[in-house]
């Protein structure tokens, strides 16, 4: 029987996966692989900025809406990676999809993504990639709305709010139709102002909500964490209207 974790626990009720040398190895030759693979620019979860870059593109528009993938590297299956993978090109395929893959903790397919290897979140990028989810998103995105991918967290932003409920409504089927469930407890409509991120989102504005930052305050920090969080706050607000 394969064997590519040494240990897993749990941590704040998801299920982690501490890989053991070999499947870090392998994961190592998938991150090789997939360096020259121009990702869409819509992925900012290999963006400069990340998540706060992708707070800042939408900031212009009037309307956003939030879609949160369930279990995004539990959903992406042993045979989903290997066919995406043999899509891609690569050699070996079938094996080193094995390789990446635990037996699912969750319902749904047998063996899938973990967290705590250092390839699911590549595969599943990968795997969204070439899904019907980025078609949706690159339809909307040519109908002028903005949307941002940031792993598992999906924004998308428009001055017309019927456009934006056309998009909203298109992702949700897609996700459907690419076994990509979105998460029902996690979902926004298209309003004037969300929450992602732990941060507010309008127009014009982005800033870190009174509960994070409560939560902040409430816990022991040393200097340097104060200093980084307040660096933080000042970069999500920078720009503002």
């Amino acid at each position: 029987m394969l064997e590519n974790f040494k240990e897993r626990y749990t941590s704040r009720g998801k299920h982690i996966f501490v890989p053991n040398a070999e499947c870090d190895r392998r994961g190592d030759t998938l991150l090789n692989f997939a360096a020259e693979i121009e990702l869409p620019h819509y992925f900012f979860h290999y963006r400069n900025g990340g998540h706060v870059a992708a707070l800042h593109e939408h900031r212009t528009n009037r309307y956003f809406f939030r879609i949160d993938l369930k279990n995004f590297f539990y959903s992406i299956s042993r045979n989903r990676v290997a066919h995406m993978l043999r899509q891609l090109g690569f050699h070996s395929a079938r094996e080193f999809a094995a390789w990446s893959t635990v037996r699912n903790p969750y319902e749904g397919p047998t063996y899938v993504l973990p967290i705590g290897f250092k390839q699911s979140p590549l595969l599943a990028s990968l795997a969204l990639w070439r899904s019907a989810i980025a078609s949706s998103i690159e339809e909307a995105i040519d109908r002028g709305v903005i949307v941002s991918v940031y792993f598992d967290d999906l924004i998308g932003s428009a001055t017309d709010e019927r456009e934006l409920r056309i998009t909203y409504q298109g992702i949700l089927e897609a996700c459907t139709q690419a076994n990509l469930a979105a998460n029902p407890a996690k979902l926004i409509e298209p309003a004037e102002a969300i929450v992602a991120f732990n941060c507010h989102l309008t127009h014009g504005q982005t800033s870190v909500t009174n509960e994070r930052m409560q939560k902040f305050v409430d816990e022991a920090r040393s200097q340097q964490a104060e200093a980084s969080f307040i660096a933080y706050c000042a970069r999500v607000q920078r720009n503002n209207l």
